[in-house]
């Protein structure tokens, strides 16, 4: 994202007000609070179907629930965000207007979205982001006292458990989806992939000939062929472009 103008224009397209002057609010910061969205060993609180055909509006609506029943929505309705593109990295305070639309804005795509909630004292938050097969919405509460006892926690450590923390690092995660989807749509447009790796394509690549490939079946792929000076063809079936390599 660009400077300040942009991102007041992104929250407005997504239903957002911002509210007073942006500033260091005397909470959490925003990649502490995330740890409890997208850490290793976090569970979801709801997770929705990415192939719901409502998909926007049902995330909406149980972002609303979840932020109203947890207190993050304030009683004037006021409340902390951070999202995709928040280079800055601070809170904003923002209230919904009639038209809010948080799901599909805060995030790469619609349905797709990526954004934090916050109460103002910082105390219970309501995270959504976009997994593999399903949109987890995430909320925890007693933030501050939790911090407090996973401080505690690491004043007591023993070296060997220092040692163990570390080495469990290295154990995970997996790749997720996503990145794998990207490893296939690489491989599929390199002549010089391996047959043994076509069965797999088919369940992974997004191009047409690989998922009509019974699965476990060799066939012999047909290259895309280049389409002017832009490059190479796109899947007709895929909405954005894949990469044409693998992952860098």
């Amino acid at each position: 994202m660009g400077g300040r103008d942009e991102l007041v224009e992104l929250l407005g397209r997504a239903g957002l007000d911002v509210v007073g002057d942006w500033r260091v609010e005397e909470v959490l910061p925003p990649p502490a609070v995330w740890r409890h969205v997208i850490g290793w060993g976090t569970e979801p609180t709801v997770a929705v179907a990415d192939d719901r055909p409502d998909l926007v509006a049902e995330l909406n609506a149980q972002w609303h629930r979840l932020a109203s029943e947890t207190g993050v929505l304030g009683d004037d309705g006021v409340f902390l965000v951070d999202f995709s593109g928040n280079e800055g990295r601070k809170w904003v305070r923002v209230r919904l207007t009639d038209d809010w639309d948080l799901a599909g804005v805060l995030g790469p795509r619609p349905g797709q979205p990526e954004f934090l909630t916050l109460s103002l004292d910082g105390d219970v938050m309501v995270g959504v982001t976009t997994e593999e097969y399903a949109v987890w919405l995430v909320a925890v509460d007693r933030l501050g006292e939790r911090h407090e006892e996973a401080a505690r926690a690491a004043g007591a450590e023993t070296p060997q458990e220092r040692a163990a923390a570390w080495e469990s690092l290295f154990e995970g995660p997996k790749p997720i989806g996503k990145l794998l989807e990207a490893w296939a749509d690489g491989l599929s447009l390199n002549p010089a992939t391996p047959k043994g790796l076509w069965p797999g394509l088919a369940e992974r690549s997004r191009y047409e000939q690989y998922r009509a490939l019974p699965p476990r079946t060799p066939w012999t792929p047909s290259w895309p062929t280049p389409t002017g000076s832009c490059g190479w063809g796109r899947p007709s079936t895929s909405p954005t472009s894949p990469p044409s390599s693998g992952p860098a």
